[in-house]
C-alpha cells in the first residue's frame, strides 16, 4: 500500500501542490507563533549589572488567587520590591559571602543645554546605590561616594555630559535636579555590549532616600563563597526564604531582575500567543481541511473507479491517509524554517515600535517546530479521514455516476453543525444588549469569528442563493457571458464555494480583528478629551515628574487646582461558579498637592476639598457615588468593571496590585469614561506604594477663571529648570497621548495578525489556482464548440466579479453584527470605528489576489490547444 501511495504522490505532483502549499504554510505559522509563546517564556537579554553575583533575588513576579481548592496564576510585569529585612537572612545563609542590597530608581543627568543625558545606544541611565556596583563587572577610576552630594558615573554618560572627575553635574532624579560632585567613573567590562541600564552611583542613604522606601528594596545580590556553587546556593537560599513570596535567579534567569523592561515584554509575547495561538490553530485547521477536500474532490472520478473495481473501504482510508502523512510531513518540515525567519521579522517590527526593546532576542529551539510538524500531521489526518469517509459511504455501482457530476447538496451533519455555530455565534454576537461585562465583549468578539466559520460551512447553498439574486443584473449587463457565467456558478456551487470561503474568511477576520481594537480607541480618545477639564498637562522626558512637581505647580500665581495622575496595570479577581476569575485592568491614581506618596501629609486636605480639586481637572462622567470620598482606603471604577466583578457603590471590589499585595477597598463610585482613563480609579499614594512608580505619569493643571493664560504657560514652562524634560501641552496632551498610546496598541496588535492575513492570502491564491487549473477541460470544451479565449477570459472575469461582490458582502456583513454589539458595549452607540481607507484596503487587497488567482490560471491553462487539454488528465 505504501509503495502505492509513494507512486501516487510522485505521478500526481501537481494535484498535491495545494494541499503541500497549505500545509507549508501552517507549520510556518504555528512555528512563528511557537517561538513567540516559548520567547515569551525565555531570558530574552543578556545579564549584566549583574553578572557577578552567583544569586539575584527579586519579589515574586505573579500573583496567585485562591478559591477553596481552585487557584489562578497571573504574571505581574512591573517589577515587584523585596522587604529589606530578608538582607540580614541571606547574608547569614551558609556559603554566602555577601548579600548587597539593590535600590534602582529614575537618575539622569542634566546636560549643559538642559537636557537629559543618556549612555551609550541611547540608553537611559538608572540610579543605583554605591554598593551594588560590587555586584557587576566594573573598573573604578578615582573613587567610590562618601557624601551625599558625590555620585559615580557610567564611563558613556560621563563621556556625553563631558563630565570628568571633580566635576559638579545636576541629576533629575524622583526629586527636583540637585547638583551633585562625580568622584568617580566606572566602566562595564563584561558581556553584551553596552549597558542597557548605565549606573548612576549614589551613596546608600541617598539612594535610599531618593528610592522612597526604606523597607524596601529592588533586589538582593548574592555573592558566593570560593567552592560554593550557584545552583548549590540557590537551593539553600530557597530553603531559607521558603514562604517569603521572593524568587531567586540563576544563570542567564539574573536577566530578569535585573531588566524590568524586558520582564515586561515577556508577558506582552506571552499574552500575545495565548491570545492568538488558538485562533492560528484553528485558522490553519480550515485552511489545510478545505484545501484537502478540494484535492480529493478534484480527484473524486478516480477514486469512484477505485471503488467501482473492487477497492475495500478499509483501502481507501489507508491510501488516503498514506497521501496525506507523506505530504504533510514534507510541507510541515519544511514549513519550519520559513516560521523561524517570520517569527525574526516580526521580532523586529515589534522592536521599531516599542512593544519590545531593541536588544530583546528570541528564543530559537525545536520545540515550537515539533508543535507544528505535529499539528500539521495530525490536522492533515483528521480532514484526510473526513474526506475518505465521504468517498466510502458511496456505493460501488453510484461511484461513477455521482463523480460525473457535482452534488449541489450539503451533508446532513454539516449543515447540522454549520447552523448550530450560526445560531450561538449570533447569541454571542448579541450578548451586550443585555450584560455590560468584559465577558459580554469578549464573547461579540468571538461570536463573530464563529459566524464566519458557521458561512463556511454552509458556504454551498449561500453561493447558489447569491448567484440567484445577481442572475437578472448580471445577464443584463453582460449579455451571453454573464448567462455563461451565471450558469456555471449554479451548476459548480460548491467548486464556487471553495474559492470563496477563504475571501470571506480574510475580510471577515480581519474586520473583527482590526475594528473591535479601532473602536476602542476611538472611543477612549473620545472618552480622553471630553473628560479632561485641565487646562494643561504636564509630563517628562524621563519617564514622568517627580512628586514634588504637584506643590511646585499650585504655588504659581493663577492656578486653581492641580492634580497627579499615575498609571499602571493591575487584576482584579472575583468568584464565578466557585472559580477564581481574573481580569486585567488599567489604573489610574489620582493624588493633589495636600498629598504625599510615603504617607505623611502636608495640609491633608479635606474630601470635600479632595473632591472639589479633582471635580476641577477631570470629569470621569460618575454614574453613581461621589468620587470626593476617593481616598487610600476607598476606589472608583467604571460601569464596565462594575458589571464585570458583580459590585456596585457600598460594596466592595478585590484588587491585586502591582506588587502582587491584594486590597478589597469600598466602591464609593462608578463612572462611564473607563477606555478614556483607567477601568479602576485609586489615590496615586495607593499605587506607587504598591508599584515600581516613583513618577507621576502626567501632571493636570487647572487655572483660575479670567487668569492670564500667556502668563501662566511662562511660568510653567519655567519650572522645567527644576524638573528637567518638562513638557506643557494643552488640554488635549492626555488625549494625545492617548491616541499615541492607541496607536501603538493597534500597531502591536496588527502586526502579529500579518502573518495570519498572510496565510489566509496563501490559502485564498492555492484555493482558487486549483479550481481555476482543475477547469482546463472545460476551458477546452468551449473552444472546441467556437469560443475565442478571449470570451473565456471574460468570462472568466465575469465570474471572478460574482465571486468578489459575493464574499465582499458576506464577509463585510458578518461581522458588522458582533461589532455592533461591541460598540454598542463599550461606547453606548451601535456605530463602530471603521476607518475607510483600513476597510478599502483589505477589501482592495483581498479582491485583486483573488483576480490574481483566477485569471492568471486562466491564461496558462487557455495557452494550450483545445483538442490537446480536451484529454488531459483530471
Amino acid at each position: 500500500m505504501f509503495r502505492l501511495v509513494l507512486q501516487t504522490v510522485r505521478e500526481r505532483k501537481a494535484g498535491f501542490v495545494g494541499a503541500f502549499i497549505a500545509l507549508l504554510g501552517a507549520s510556518t505559522l504555528i512555528t512563528a507563533f511557537g517561538i513567540i509563546l516559548q520567547s515569551g517564556i525565555g531570558d530574552g537579554v543578556p545579564v549584566q549589572r549583574y553578572a557577578d553575583a552567583s544569586v539575584v533575588i527579586s519579589g515574586k513576579q505573579s500573583v496567585t488567587v485562591h478559591e477553596g481548592k481552585k487557584s489562578k496564576t497571573k504574571p505581574l510585569t512591573d517589577p515587584v520590591a523585596v522587604p529589606a529585612d530578608l538582607v540580614g537572612t541571606v547574608a547569614h545563609t551558609d556559603g554566602v559571602a555577601r548579600a548587597v542590597a539593590v535600590v534602582s530608581f529614575p537618575a539622569q543627568v542634566v546636560g549643559a543645554d538642559g537636557r537629559l543625558v543618556t549612555g551609550a545606544d541611547d540608553r537611559r541611565s538608572i540610579g543605583a546605590n554605591w554598593s551594588s556596583a560590587a555586584l557587576g563587572p566594573f573598573t573604578l577610576s578615582g573613587r567610590g561616594p562618601r557624601r551625599a552630594e558625590e555620585i559615580v558615573l557610567e564611563q558613556s554618560v560621563a563621556e556625553r555630559a563631558k563630565a570628568k572627575l571633580g566635576d559638579t553635574v545636576r541629576i533629575a532624579s524622583t526629586r527636583a535636579a540637585s547638583p551633585y560632585t562625580v568622584v568617580g567613573i566606572v566602566k562595564y567590562t563584561g558581556a553584551g555590549g553596552a549597558l542597557r541600564t548605565p549606573p548612576v552611583f549614589f551613596t546608600d542613604d541617598t539612594a535610599t532616600t531618593l528610592f522612597g522606601r526604606a523597607d524596601q528594596i529592588s533586589a538582593i545580590g548574592v555573592l558566593a563563597t570560593p567552592g560554593t556553587g550557584a545552583g548549590q546556593l540557590d537551593d539553600r537560599i530557597d530553603a531559607a526564604l521558603k514562604g517569603a513570596g521572593v524568587s531567586s535567579h540563576i544563570g542567564a534567569g539574573r536577566s530578569s531582575a535585573e531588566n524590568p523592561d524586558v520582564a515586561s515584554a515577556r508577558g506582552t509575547l506571552k499574552v500575545l500567543a495565548g491570545s492568538l495561538g488558538g485562533t492560528v490553530v484553528l485558522i490553519t485547521m480550515l485552511v489545510v481541511g478545505s484545501t484537502l477536500a478540494l484535492g480529493v474532490h478534484q480527484r473524486r472520478r478516480e477514486l469512484a473507479l477505485l471503488r467501482a473495481i473492487g477497492a475495500t473501504p478499509k483501502q481507501i482510508h489507508k491510501m488516503i491517509a498514506g497521501e496525506v502523512l507523506v505530504v504533510a510531513l514534507a510541507g510541515s518540515l519544511l514549513g519550519c524554517l520559513p516560521g523561524v525567519l517570520a517569527a525574526e521579522a516580526l521580532r523586529g517590527a515589534l522592536s521599531v515600535i516599542g512593544v519590545l526593546p531593541q536588544d530583546f532576542v528570541f528564543s530559537y529551539g525545536p520545540i515550537p517546530m515539533a508543535v507544528a510538524v505535529a499539528i500539521g500531521v495530525i490536522t492533515a489526518q483528521a480532514a484526510g479521514f473526513a474526506v475518505a469517509r465521504r468517498v466510502v459511504a458511496i456505493r460501488p455501482v453510484e461511484a461513477l455516476s455521482q463523480a460525473a457530476t457535482e452534488q449541489p447538496g450539503l451533508g446532513r451533519a454539516r449543515v447540522v453543525f454549520g447552523t448550530v455555530l450560526l445560531v450561538l455565534g449570533a447569541a454571542a454576537s448579541l450578548l451586550p444588549l443585555f450584560f455590560g461585562s468584559v465577558f459580554a465583549v469578549a464573547g461579540a468578539g468571538s461570536g463573530g469569528l464563529i459566524m464566519v466559520i458557521a458561512f463556511l460551512m454552509l458556504a454551498p447553498p449561500l453561493v447558489a442563493h447569491a448567484t440567484r439574486l445577481l442572475a437578472a443584473p448580471f445577464r443584463r449587463r453582460f449579455g451571453n457571458l454573464g448567462y455563461l457565467a451565471v450558469a456555471n456558478t449554479r451548476a459548480n456551487a460548491r467548486r464556487l464555494a471553495a474559492g470563496i470561503g477563504p475571501l470571506i474568511l480574510a475580510i471577515g477576520f480581519a474586520s473583527l480583528q482590526l475594528f473591535i481594537p479601532t473602536t476602542t480607541a476611538a472611543a477612549a480618545n473620545d472618552q480622553a478629551r471630553a473628560g479632561v477639564l485641565a487646562d494643561y498637562t504636564l509630563t517628562g522626558d524621563a519617564g514622568g515628574l517627580p512628586t514634588d512637581a504637584v506643590a511646585d505647580a499650585r504655588a504659581l500665581p493663577g492656578v486653581a487646582a492641580v492634580a497627579g495622575v499615575v498609571r499602571v496595570d493591575l487584576y482584579s479577581s472575583v468568584k464565578m461558579l466557585g472559580d477564581p476569575e481574573v481580569f486585567d485592568y488599567q489604573a489610574e491614581g489620582l493624588t493633589t498637592d495636600g498629598q504625599t506618596t510615603d504617607g505623611q501629609t502636608t495640609d491633608r486636605l479635606t474630601t470635600d476639598r479632595l473632591g472639589q480639586v479633582l471635580g476641577q481637572v477631570l470629569n470621569l462622567d460618575v454614574t453613581g457615588g461621589d468620587l470626593s470620598r476617593l481616598s487610600e482606603t476607598t476606589a472608583a471604577i467604571s460601569d464596565g468593571a462594575a458589571a464585570t466583578l458583580g459590585t456596585r457603590v457600598g460594596g466592595t471590589v478585590r484588587i491585586h496590585l502591582p506588587d502582587g499585595q491584594t486590597i478589597q477597598p469600598q466602591v464609593v463610585a462608578t463612572y462611564r469614561r473607563g477606555l478614556g482613563f483607567g477601568d479602576i480609579t485609586l489615590s496615586a499614594q495607593t499605587l506607587m506604594r504598591h508599584s515600581s512608580h516613583r513618577l507621576y505619569d502626567s501632571i493636570l493643571v487647572r487655572l483660575q477663571p479670567g487668569a492670564d493664560h500667556k502668563t501662566a504657560l511662562a511660568e510653567l514652562k519655567a519650572l522645567s529648570t527644576r524638573y528637567p524634560g518638562l513638557h506643557v501641552q494643552d488640554k488635549g496632551g492626555l488625549s494625545a497621548a492617548q491616541q499615541r498610546t492607541a496607536m501603538v496598541g493597534l500597531i502591536g496588535s496588527a502586526i502579529p495578525l500579518l502573518l495570519i492575513f498572510g496565510y489566509i492570502a496563501i490559502a485564498v491564491a492555492n484555493t482558487l489556482v486549483m479550481t481555476t487549473l482543475s477547469r482546463a477541460r472545460e476551458f477546452a470544451l468551449l473552444r472546441l464548440v467556437g469560443a475565442t479565449p478571449a470570451q473565456v477570459l471574460r468570462m472568466m472575469r465575469t465570474e471572478t466579479l460574482m465571486v468578489v461582490l459575493i464574499a465582499v458582502a458576506v464577509g463585510t456583513l458578518v461581522p458588522m453584527l458582533p461589532l455592533t454589539m461591541v460598540s454598542l458595549g463599550l461606547t453606548g452607540s451601535p456605530v463602530p470605528s471603521i476607518p475607510p481607507l483600513l476597510y478599502l484596503a483589505i477589501v482592495a487587497a483581498t479582491s485583486a489576489l483573488a483576480a490574481a488567482a483566477v485569471l492568471i490560471p486562466t491564461r496558462l491553462a487557455l495557452r494550450a490547444r483545445p483538442i490537446e487539454a480536451i484529454g488531459l488528465r483530471e
